[in-house]
């Protein structure tokens, strides 16, 4: 394994030599490794029907040919072929069996960094022999073992806090010194004010890698008044980590082992450096191999004059952060929701015609508020039980609490808008 370097100016920044590479070496790197993921691809079902009669890939322009895989694919697919939709063979092979919103099935290895945070983790300081409280949940979804992972991978001890309650999460943090941070940005928030009322002493966490949520300007400057360094970086549970900051600049670098498109959604083509356009990633395994995923996110790639970030000499593509959603999906305190589940709970409350999600933010979090409107009856006939029990399944359904409005018949147009993000 090359040595690592660290910057002398920062002894805290640690350097993979890969990213130090020239774009030639690293183009032709990935593209090696490219062709024999396809190569590998073809063998499962759904691959090797996809790309019947696409011919071998000669270049990176050649990835236009085929075709991107979506989340609504998967969701798609799966039932039909399960678990995983013909992308992967047997699931005994993998050694985690997730299952995220929307359903989405996914696979998780063992093998070291699996996910490829500790990337990301290291670019925020985090070394061997921390303490990382991980806030994401453990429960069938990827998030939290995603950083376990990398944590892990590092040399860091990791505090599984999950959605525990928070006077337990308090507790655990002053008594093990934890100094580093993952899980969501607003909940750091929430975290840090707790443990100021603990009045326990200063708050141990010293850095913090943040994802899932908005870092907005006010909330880095609180943290930076707390003492916290906070990055964050761009990552999903199907393909682990994409991009991640290595300043505040709000720009991320690309992670190595993976290959982004910034495409037009509607024709599948490249648009020009700058322009906005949807994310597309390839990762290069063949455990479990995405081809041209689209993650339904927009971003750009930043030019290099246009480039803030301090790079310690780093020469991969740069991205400009999330600019938006190409589809309607919202991401809500670290979960995607997703027009398709307020269908599924439409279906299954009898007399519930329409729902409408309204996202805002409230003292730097995230607050929702689920409108619905009851088929032919008044709002005041609607018993408060039905009012729970579609709290409840929007919780089982979404993995998210919310508040539940009920409006009047035919107070919501049926315009198509079933999620309205007001944080845009």
């Amino acid at each position: 394994m090359a040595k690592a370097n660290v910057n002398k100016a920062n002894p805290r920044t640690w350097i993979d030599p890969r990213e130090l590479r020239s774009e030639n070496d690293r183009k032709a790197e990935q593209l090696s490794r490219l062709r024999d993921v396809i190569i590998n691809a073809r063998n499962q079902p759904y691959y090797e029907k996809a790309f019947r009669t696409v011919p071998v890939i000669n270049s990176f322009s050649d990835l236009e040919k085929l075709p991107v895989l979506r989340k609504q694919d998967l969701i798609d697919i799966q039932p039909a072929a399960p678990p995983f939709g013909g992308l992967m063979g047997d699931s005994s092979r993998a050694d985690y069996l997730f299952v995220s919103p929307g359903p989405i099935h996914e696979p998780g290895f063992m093998d070291p960094d699996f996910w490829r945070s500790a990337r990301a983790l290291r670019s925020a300081g985090f070394k061997q022999g921390d303490i990382v409280h991980n806030t994401f949940s453990y429960h069938l979804t990827p998030g939290a073992w995603i950083f376990d992972s990398g944590s892990r991978a590092i040399g860091c001890s990791v505090i599984p806090a999950g959605n525990a309650p928070i006077e337990q999460q308090v507790m655990a943090i002053f008594q093990y010194q934890a100094n580093a941070y993952v899980g969501t940005p607003d909940f750091l928030k929430t975290l840090i004010e707790a443990c100021q009322a603990a009045d326990r002493g200063p708050v141990p966490f010293t850095k913090a890698m943040v994802s899932g949520g908005a870092l907005t300007p006010g909330l880095r400057d609180f943290f930076f008044k707390s003492g916290v360094q906070v990055l964050q970086c761009y990552a999903t549970a199907e393909l682990g980590l994409i991009a991640y900051e290595v300043d505040i600049s709000g720009q991320m670098v690309a992670d190595e082992d993976v290959i982004i498109e910034i495409i037009d959604p509607d024709t599948g083509c490249s648009v020009p450096n700058g322009q906005v356009g949807e994310v597309v990633v390839t990762t290069l395994r063949k455990d479990y191999p995405l081809i041209r995923f689209g993650t339904g996110d927009l971003s750009s790639f930043v030019a290099p004059e246009f480039c803030k970030a301090d790079l310690n000499g780093r020469t991969g593509a740069i991205l400009a952060g999330w600019l938006g959603r190409a589809d309607q999906a919202s991401k809500i305190r670290g979960m995607f929701v997703r027009p398709s589940q307020l269908t599924a709970l439409c279906s299954q409350i009898e007399g519930l015609q329409r729902v409408r999600l309204v996202i805002d933010r409230d003292n730097e979090k995230d607050d929702i508020m689920l409108f619905c409107e009851m088929e032919d009856a008044p709002v005041e006939a609607v018993e408060g039980e039905v009012l729970e029990n579609i709290a409840q399944l929007f919780r089982e359904l979404c993995h998210l609490k919310t508040k539940v409005s009920l409006v009047d018949h035919g107070t919501l147009v049926d315009d198509g808008r079933v999620i309205v993000d007001m944080r845009r």
